[in-house]
């Protein structure tokens, strides 16, 4: 009977235990009565239940979309016609940068709303080993949380293979989350033993330097790379000519079924117009009215020298994919409008960061490459009925800012978690922004931009192995960050520098957190 009486009594406390995980430690004072013992400590807290006006949250994310992409941020040749048209809708801010790059640290904070530099490095199962990159913490309370405890329905659909890896549970807090499979390195086709014959891609002295540089992104080899991309694309090619075009209809079914049942909010994430850059042949001919020999999928990461071939195809496979995207994202903002939904909805488009097109001769991303291209990005944001279209907001904005501004639409409050700002006092609040820098970090190196200066050096020397030395761009002169004065401005160096120290200080004691707990 004793031995009953205290299997009993251990089953009600895993069970009350359990109960607190979930609920933030509501059950943990029973527990602690109920055994004479202390509570475990909960370190998640459950976002509170609130009421908001209900309106609808749709948004909708490109990876590696320049802001320059769209004619509002100033693009003169990417053809992207249906967003164009949603931002004389929307609310257009103007300098918005991530605060930590690149996919995965930049989702952290916009599911979070919280900043993450200093960011730090974990041991993680996976092909990327950069400081950041990592699942989210215990303490972390994202937005799809708060907005399940205000009664939303929610729902994540993308095809960003980082999101679903092993280990990874940005899906947290979604009531329902699909997977659209076969981007970039997903393990998704099984490449055959045979090495894949790489001339339809590449010339033979291009992969040569490539695997001699020994620079490859994502720590593969280049032909590693190749057949793993090419199994994929036999694969994904069964259900249609692109990636997007199977998520943009997968999140138009999931709109079709659940727009009559709201509140609800709905993430959309394509991995495009991230590399590999192999758009459609429609796409593609709008820029590329000859076919080149070679197809050139996949740009460098290292600073391998790209002959003239190549940087012409390069640059048209990356346009046709951002076209690819408008014209997929412009369905999906159709059906929007068809459900009846624009006057309900809260609808945002933005991007995680941009990418180097042969600019500096360089190409993609990396830490070394904090320049405009790289970071900044768009961010739209269109109220029911259009209300405030087209309007214009100056001033810096980051990711972090992403979370409590939408949430302030919404009319509910953020978790205390959140450090970011609700940009709205700067839309009707009649508030200028006086920011007077934003910062971006990549790894071990950091830039903070200033409304005069960009300036990027290694914020981590003690971790840093490379043989970088710091960047300064003069903005005003040179908008397109194209040319390194940083010989000629010593003074500015060093006022940027301590600027940039006193930042990466003021967060030492925000940025950390645990993976697991033991109860």
């Amino acid at each position: 009977m004793s031995n009953e009486t205290t299997r009993r009594s251990l089953l009600k406390s895993a069970a009350l235990a359990g109960l607190a995980t979930l609920t933030g430690g509501a059950a943990e004072t029973a527990s602690a009565q109920d055994n004479k013992a202390p509570a475990p400590k909960i370190a998640w807290k459950a976002p509170a239940a609130q009421s908001g006006n209900n309106l609808n949250l749709i948004v909708l994310v490109s990876d590696t979309f320049r802001a320059d992409n769209l004619e509002a941020y100033g693009s003169q040749w990417v053809q992207t016609p249906h967003l164009n048209a949603f931002a004389k809708e929307a609310v257009l801010f103007e300098h918005v940068y991530p605060e930590g790059m690149p996919t995965i640290p930049i989702r952290r904070q916009l599911y979070t709303g919280r900043r993450i530099l200093p960011t730090h490095l974990y041991f993680q199962q996976d092909t990327v080993t950069i400081p950041g990159w990592h699942q989210l913490f215990i303490e972390d309370v994202t937005l799809s949380e708060t907005l399940r405890a205000a009664n939303y329905k929610t729902a994540l659909i993308a095809d960003l293979p980082h999101l679903f890896k092993p280990d990874r549970n940005f899906h947290r807090g979604f009531g329902s989350f699909q997977w659209i499979r076969g981007q970039e390195i997903d393990a998704l086709g099984t490449p055959g033993r045979t090495p894949l014959d790489l001339s339809p891609y590449y010339p033979a002295e291009y992969i040569d330097r490539v695997q001699e540089a020994k620079q490859f992104a994502r720590g593969q080899q280049f032909s590693k790379f190749l057949e793993q991309y090419t199994a994929n694309r036999k694969e994904w090619t069964k259900n249609g000519d692109s990636i997007v075009q199977q998520t943009a209809k997968t999140a138009i079914n999931w709109l079709e079924e659940n727009h009559a049942s709201g509140p609800f909010y709905l993430q959309v994430e394509a991995f495009d117009p991230h590399e590999p850059w192999d758009p459609p042949q429609q796409f593609l001919e709008k820029y590329l009215k000859e076919p080149t020999k070679h197809s050139w999928p996949e740009p460098p990461y290292g600073d391998v020298k790209v002959p003239e071939e190549g940087v012409k195809r390069l640059r048209a496979n990356y346009a046709g994919e951002a076209s690819n995207v408008d014209y997929w994202y412009g369905q999906v903002l159709e059906k929007i409008k068809q459900l009846g939904l624009y006057d309900n909805s809260i609808i945002v488009f933005l991007a995680d960061h941009g990418a180097l097109l042969n600019e500096q001769n360089q190409w993609v991303k990396g830490p070394e490459k904090l320049r405009k291209q790289v970071t900044h990005v768009p961010f739209l944001v269109r109220l029911p009925k259009g209300e405030h279209g087209g309007k214009r907001i100056s001033g810096f904005a980051q990711t972090p800012d992403v979370v409590p501004t939408l949430l302030g639409r919404l009319n509910l409050k953020p978790s205390e978690r959140v450090t970011g700002e609700d940009l709205w006092t700067y839309v009707d609040g009649g508030k200028q922004n006086n920011r007077e820098y934003a910062v971006s970090a990549y790894g071990w190196i950091a830039s903070i931009r200033t409304h005069e200066w960009n300036y990027s050096a290694v914020w981590n020397p003690s971790r840093y192995t490379g043989n970088y030395t710091p960047q300064l761009y003069d903005v005003q002169k040179d908008p397109e960050e194209l040319h390194n004065v940083a010989d000629q401005h010593p003074a500015v160096l060093k006022e940027l520098q301590s600027k940039l120290d006193a930042y990466i200080e003021s967060g030492r004691h925000l940025t950390n957190g645990s993976f697991s707990q033991e109860l």
